[in-house]
């Protein structure tokens, strides 16, 4: 416990009591820090901007912002989580569906201009520790989800193991060192503007170069689609499903080289990523049939190539990363982009 000379230790003592806090520290939102994160956006400090399931909370600007300041982030951060908060609250995104038994949890991508200003990590180790936008901005989504919108661990959030990527799951994509055109471009937004998209993703699975090191494009994804198949995937079995690849700029490199689009790298990825019909039940094969899944002798992991979306992040060498995606059933699993409104001037 805290005691008087140390009110930041009270105050983590009380938010854990009370179920404020994802179980680490938190740092009290007294007004004072909660001014310059408002500042930050032309926003009515009390306007809902969504409201939020399990429970219905309303997510005022004032109490996104106070959560930001509990999470860590700078104010010049909060910008990016406003718009994030409008993604995953957004129609197409079912965040309601999130309180289950699985361990899903939003990845939140950055592109624009933004991702420079505040110092969004996009290379090496940008998954990981040691960057506090990134990290910062993930958890502050978390804890609104907590406090704004009731996703008590344990209580509202039934996962059967849960993830550690719901402590926070944020990067940006490396534009400036991509061959192929960024991921916000490819959603209609140009160029110049800044823009969060979320995913839903399931699991984290590294991939690693062919082991017989064959360093060609046609290597590269082969080997990838076959990592992505896996008959014991619960996604799989999803309607709409959608995944996420992630490649770094010199396995970008080598596909443009090769005379690779993006459109192209995802047809032959959907082709390598199917399975033989004999890696299934016949239980299941009948459900997956039922979605129109079973081509013949294989089955295909997603509905279409277009249900395959690739972000360039990530440092130098011959891994990527695979992010498998879920869906409600009605839903379908397509990621949401939101436009970042700022006001650098008053920062």
């Amino acid at each position: 416990m805290g005691s008087a000379a140390d009110p930041c230790a009270d105050f983590f003592a009380a938010a854990y009591e009370n179920e404020w806090t994802d179980g680490l520290p938190v740092i009290p939102p007294t007004p004072e820090r909660i001014a310059p994160f408002l500042a930050t956006v032309d926003r009515d400090p009390d306007q809902v901007v969504a409201v939020m399931p399990p429970r219905d909370g309303p997510a005022t600007v004032r109490g996104i912002a106070a959560n930001a300041v509990m999470a860590g982030c700078l104010p010049q951060y909060f910008p990016v989580v406003l718009a994030a908060v409008e993604a995953i609250n957004d129609p197409g995104f079912p965040l309601a569906t999130l309180v289950g038994m699985r361990p899903e949890t939003p990845f939140f991508m950055i592109n624009g201009p933004i991702r420079e200003r505040i110092g969004i990590e996009s290379g090496r180790g940008c998954l990981g520790p040691g960057w506090r936008a990134n990290a910062t901005i993930g958890r502050a989504l978390r804890l609104i989800m907590i406090n704004l919108g009731g996703l008590t661990p344990g209580k509202f959030a039934r996962s059967c193991f849960a993830s550690p990527l719901q402590f926070t799951f944020c990067a940006g994509e490396d534009e400036a060192n991509s061959a192929w055109e960024p991921f916000h471009v490819e959603r209609g937004f140009k160029p110049e503007q800044s823009v969060v998209s979320v995913f839903r993703v399931t699991s984290y699975t590294a991939l690693f170069a062919p082991l017989d090191w064959d360093q060609s494009a046609r290597g590269l994804l082969e080997h990838t689609g076959l990592s992505m198949g896996s008959g014991g995937n619960t996604a799989m079995y999803a309607g709409s499903l959608s995944c996420l690849l992630l490649f770094n700029h010199e396995r970008v490199r080598l596909l443009a080289d090769a005379g690779i689009s993006k459109a192209r790298a995802k047809e032959m990825l959907y082709e390598y990523a199917m399975l033989p019909v004999a890696c299934f039940r016949k239980g299941d094969l009948d459900a997956l049939q039922a979605k129109g899944r079973v081509q013949g002798d294989r089955v295909s992991l997603v509905d279409s190539p277009d249900d395959i979306y690739i972000g360039v992040m990530g440092g130098p060498g011959i891994h990527s990363v695979y992010l498998p995606g879920f869906s409600h059933e009605t839903i379908p699993h397509v990621p949401v982009s939101k436009a970042i409104a700022e006001i650098p001037a008053r920062l």
